[in-house]
């Protein structure tokens, strides 16, 4: 009567362990893709601060150079997806970063704003995150503004 007592309690265990590990196993899921999208966030963050350092450092710096450095400082992510747009404002408005970097005639001669903007569009692997953070199609995309003043 104990041995069948037994050997009954181990089926239930066996039962039990069968329904709570997908639970477990889709919650570590969930958490490893949340912390995903949480790294995304605060790596194009950090690149787009590191652009707009690179810019301010380099008012005559080209935009491409500017797009080379903030993907240089975006290693975990896929630097191809990445979107740098650098601008600098005239005195009206923010105006797209021209070629030969800030001109010389720029209104603002003591201190010039300028602005980088990174953005990444970043998709969940689990149907749960996709759902609580990108919505309907699971992908947001994350942007990120940094604004600084150098000096022309």
């Amino acid at each position: 009567m104990i041995a069948s007592f037994r050997r009954s309690e181990r089926a239930v265990s066996t039962v039990e362990f069968a329904l709570v590990v997908p639970l477990l196993f889709l919650l570590l899921v969930g958490i490893l893709d949340l912390a995903r999208g949480v790294s995304a966030y605060v790596v194009v963050s950090n690149a787009s601060r590191e652009g707009a350092q690179y810019a301010m450092l380099r008012p005559t710096a080209a935009p491409s150079a500017i797009a080379s450095n903030v993907r240089a400082r975006s290693a975990p992510l896929d630097a191809t997806q990445l979107t740098v747009t650098a601008t600098y404002y005239d005195g009206a408005t923010f105006q797209p970063w021209p070629s030969a970097g800030i001109p010389a005639s720029s209104p603002l001669p003591i201190s010039v704003p300028i602005r980088v903007e990174v953005t990444y569009p970043w998709s969940a692997v689990s149907f749960l995150i996709g759902q609580f953070i990108g919505g309907a199609t699971g992908t947001t995309t994350f942007t990120s503004n940094s604004i600084v003043d150098t000096r022309r």
